[in-house]
């Protein structure tokens, strides 16, 4: 479930949560393993065979808390990016910098080639944050390729896949899409308990499940091919690896900076204006709205470094 929680804010991966609490090893070892003979093996019920092979038994605990976190927590993030933006961001900002400092702890020997790697990666990543935004179609094949890359969040230890939608400006599109379906699902089962088929067949109406089954068809071919590339970098260049997903989360601070100014705008599908070209700014003014933010900002960094701390300690006890 905190993986979950992760998947929704753009600020801490769930990889960096998979690694913190311990299970992040056993997590791509699983997905690693999942392949034809996995999928055959299903079929004839052999559990106890898929079980040694995928861990199944852990990946559908995995799969069942990510899944309930996100539509327990879309509707409320949704609410707080419309009235509460710039608090919300600096949670996030907060949850970045915990995120890059228990990170950079996971590389063992530091030289010049793993440095090269840090800068690289936070220089393509400030770029990133720098091009406009231009508004992207909600289409079938884009919605898939955002499920795709935003699996990012599931298995990276450093990169979060709701930032990577926020880049690519899905990250509103999708957590409506998560809020509708949970108010959707919501409705259905008011209906089936007062027997009101009228609200029943409302709900189904309003149910937005074919762009939802789209974008989790790319994060599932996201996570069953990107896993098997991640276990190999992760066994040759393991170090290499960390330090450029190290600075990609240091460059990525430029864009969840939580004072923005506006320069341009654009309407995207639903009519109303969005962001299209901002600049960050200074705060405007020293009220308590201001310390309330920072007061979030820290509050996002104690989460990550407590999380990591209790997970050390458990590990020297063992």
């Amino acid at each position: 479930m905190l993986m979950g929680a992760a998947d929704v804010i753009p600020g801490v991966s769930g990889g960096t949560i998979a690694f913190i609490t311990g299970i992040y090893e056993k997590l791509i070892e699983g997905l690693n393993n999942v392949d034809f003979e996995a999928v055959k093996l299903l079929f004839q019920w052999k559990w106890k065979e898929i079980e040694e092979k995928i861990h199944f038994t852990f990946l559908m605990s995995i799969i069942v808390g990510t899944f309930t976190a996100a539509i327990s927590l879309a509707k409320g993030v949704k609410y707080l990016l419309v009235n509460y933006e710039e608090a919300l961001w600096s949670f996030f900002f907060g949850l970045i910098i915990a995120s890059i400092v228990v990170v950079l702890k996971q590389v063992k020997k530091w030289d010049g080639i793993n440095f090269v790697g840090l800068v690289v990666g936070a220089g393509i990543a400030y770029l990133i944050t720098i091009i406009t935004v231009v508004q992207t179609p909600n289409t079938p094949f884009f919605i898939f390729i955002a499920g795709l890359v935003s699996v990012v969040a599931m298995i990276l230890p450093g990169i979060s896949g709701s930032y990577i939608l926020v880049i690519i400006d899905k990250y509103r599109f999708i957590i409506d899409i998560v809020s509708d379906l949970a108010i959707s699902i919501k409705g259905m089962v008011e209906g089936l308990v007062l027997g009101d088929t009228a609200m029943i067949s409302e709900s189904w109406q309003l149910l937005p499940l074919f762009p939802f089954l789209v974008f989790q068809a790319g994060t599932l071919t996201g996570v069953l091919s990107f896993s098997k590339v991640l276990n190999w970098l992760f066994k040759k260049y393991h170090d290499l690896t960390i330090a450029i997903l190290s600075g990609f989360m240091i460059g990525s601070l430029n864009k969840v900076w939580p004072w923005k100014k506006t320069i341009s705008f654009y309407t995207d599908s639903h009519g109303v204006r969005q962001p299209a070209l901002q600049e960050n700014i200074l705060p405007h003014s020293l009220d308590m709205y201001f310390c309330l933010t920072i007061i979030l900002a820290f509050a996002g960094f104690l989460m990550v470094y407590y999380m990591e701390k209790i997970y050390m300690s458990k590990k020297e006890d063992e």
